[in-house]
């Protein structure tokens, strides 16, 4: 299996994904922030309900939601964002990381968007196997930090509040920059926990 998606791959996936995002599915960002969620949780997914989730639509144990070269460009990308994450230490890829300074002139970058919008429906595939493994004030953490970023992505939308928050309202935006560094921060810090013999925390510990 390759590596890293060529452009052609990307360009394929890209194609591919912008017409399941019109069915309930995911577009290629939407599905990047999606998996660097994914690759957050110590635990192994199965490949068939992370894909299905992409896909929008309900898994089938022994059945995949797309054909195998398209599976094939979906695993590829998720080894290529496991390595993003594992790696490189980088939980959103550089060239979107760059988008964030934009909020500082109270804008949000529809590519920033998206991976957030990502990013967050990720957390929502992992409600239930995030409060199998923490405690109650870790699943706490992590569901603020989700929700944050959740909710940075609705700031590009033409809701009343996002409208109000373009136009000058609350959160300062150095503000909301910060905090959504520390979000970052910290959900990277669980792709670092490791788990013992029996799957569980060991040691139970914040990723702070």
């Amino acid at each position: 299996m390759k590596e890293k998606l060529t452009k052609h791959d990307e360009k394929q996936l890209t194609q591919l994904l912008e017409q399941c995002a019109q069915t309930g599915g995911m577009d290629l960002l939407q599905a990047k922030g999606f998996l660097a969620h994914l690759h957050c949780h110590p635990r192994t997914l199965d490949p068939a309900s992370w894909s299905s989730a992409i896909a929008g639509v309900e898994p089938e144990q022994e059945y995949w939601p797309f054909e195998a070269k398209t599976m094939e460009k979906l695993f590829t990308l998720f080894n290529q964002l496991h390595d993003e994450v594992h790696q490189k230490q980088r939980l959103m890829p550089a060239d979107l990381a760059e988008h964030i300074d934009a909020l500082k002139q109270r804008e949000v970058p529809q590519p920033l968007r998206h991976w957030l919008a990502g990013f967050m429906t990720g957390f929502v595939f992992l409600n239930e196997a995030w409060q199998e493994l923490l405690t109650e004030e870790q699943f706490e953490e992590v569901e603020s930090c989700a929700s944050l970023l959740g909710y940075v992505a609705t700031l590009g939308s033409e809701e009343e509040h996002a409208i109000a928050w373009r136009q000058g309202g609350e959160p300062e935006p150095d503000q909301l920059v910060k905090a959504i560094e520390e979000a970052l921060e910290y959900m990277h810090g669980w792709s670092q926990v490791k788990l013992d013999d029996e799957g569980e925390l060991a040691p139970v510990q914040s990723a702070h």
